[in-house]
């Protein structure tokens, strides 16, 4: 029976604590800090240690003899927490820190695409303003995308409208922490392409490497992708075909093995799962492109994923710890995939400045073919209450995706989940329903 270790406190670690929590191959698992949820699952308890806090963390691996550890934020892979438990001899699901690079600088993942030959949109790097605007003179803004080199919680890309915002915004980015430091030090400027977005997630063990369905991810916080980025108000997999045709999907499954091999060549074999962020730009043909990499899960993409993958017979504790292990080559990716949609409900004020200490009700309830999924969430006294920007995500599953929107609204309003000035869209999974 194994000990397993989950690092971080939102809805994604809240899913990989309730994975682990099902399997029988899984004596106890703790979740590092956790939230409120997290505390509530079978076979789980939360340590009050932070995602970055590595001495801690090694000693609570020792002391509770933690066969496996998950890493779910950023940050730990940016602080090179897979690097310093895997030199204790600790089983890790994260990469250490130089492939983790891929996501932690801009300039890195472009610097590797453009050694292996992986597709990618036209860039430039700047190290400071000056370089910037430059580069950008002779360009019109609607052509290009500004990126903070560094890690920026999901916020650090701008799409300018005009001179002015591009000018503006990379002021601020060389100038300031606005995008939480990233961009002091860098900023890549990437052609602007267009097209349908995927989200693709590979797994890998180091050589081999388990596909999970694509998904779809909605950044914006209101309807119609409208209003300020976020990030992410709800997911939905698998993407039907009518978005992604099966030569699209081929050229996605190689684009994935061609960068998990190029990591392994580099020197530094990746355990864990990548993120590949795609376009399938209309500049391309309709070829996927990509636009970034993650270095970890997706929030709230595990949400939906790995919903679909249990509801589809993967054991997906087995497939986590196999690859921390070294060996998925047992495992089989299902023929069928169920279907899986999340909505995301924020506390009133998000993304800037949400709002702290609602009370949360209709969480005991049961609803049909619906998981709730713990993010910002807190106890005070008897009762759970808002901590964070996204609180909740309600996570519907059924045969399509329509089924499971149908699932996870029903689970939402007055007569179920619900708190005071909750925000969420109406229309997670509109590309596919």
């Amino acid at each position: 029976m194994q000990t397993v270790l989950v690092i971080g406190s939102g809805g994604r670690e809240y899913e990989l604590a309730r994975q682990m929590s099902l399997s029988a191959a899984v004596g106890s698992v703790i979740v590092a800090p956790g939230n409120a949820g997290t505390a509530l699952l079978s076979k789980t308890v939360n340590a009050p240690i932070g995602p970055i806090e590595i001495e801690a963390q090694i000693a609570l691996v020792k002391e509770r003899s933690v066969d496996t550890v998950i890493i779910g934020p950023d940050a730990s892979v940016a602080a090179g927490v897979g690097d310093a438990l895997r030199a204790e001899g600790v089983a890790v699901f994260g990469p250490n820190l130089q492939p983790g690079k891929l996501e932690s600088s801009k300039a890195f993942a472009a610097d590797f695409m453009k050694r292996h030959n992986v597709p990618q949109p036209e860039f430039w790097t700047a190290g400071n303003l000056e370089e910037a605007l430059e580069i950008i003179a002779d360009k019109s803004p609607k052509s290009y995308v500004l990126k903070a080199d560094g890690l920026a919680a999901g916020k650090g890309v701008v799409l300018p409208r005009s001179k002015q915002e591009a000018v503006q915004t990379l002021e601020l980015m060389f100038s300031s922490d606005a995008y939480d430091g990233a961009g002091m030090t860098g900023v890549v400027i990437q052609e602007r392409l267009s097209g349908p977005e995927v989200s693709a997630f590979a797994v890998s063990d180091g050589k081999d490497i388990f596909m999970l369905p694509f998904a779809q991810d909605h950044k914006r916080l209101q309807d119609g992708d409208q209003g300020p980025n976020t990030g992410g108000m709800g997911s939905y997999c698998p993407v039907p075909g009518t978005i992604v045709d099966s030569e699209q999907t081929a050229k996605i499954h190689d684009i994935a093995k061609k960068t998990i091999a190029a990591i392994a060549s580099d020197g530094t074999p990746y355990q864990g799962v990548l993120y590949i962020g795609l376009m399938l730009a209309k500049q391309r043909g309709g070829d996927p492109v990509v636009i970034e990499y993650n270095a970890r899960f997706g929030d709230p993409e595990t949400q939906v994923l790995l919903t679909s993958m249990q509801q589809s017979g993967v054991d997906v504790a087995d497939l986590l710890t196999s690859a921390a292990n070294d060996d998925i080559s047992h495992l089989q990716v299902p023929t069928s995939v169920k279907a899986s949609l999340t909505v995301a409900i924020a506390a009133i004020g998000y993304p800037n400045s949400p709002r702290k200490g609602d009370v949360i009700h209709g969480l005991g309830k049961k609803y049909k073919n619906v998981v709730v999924q713990h993010a910002g969430t807190a106890k005070k006294d008897s009762d759970i209450v808002t901590a964070g920007g996204r609180v909740l995500y309600v996570t519907g599953f059924g045969d399509t995706v329509a089924e499971a929107a149908q699932h996870a609204y029903a689970a939402i309003g007055k007569d179920g989940i619900h708190f005071a000035d909750m925000q969420y869209r109406t229309d997670i999974g509109y590309q596919a329903i």
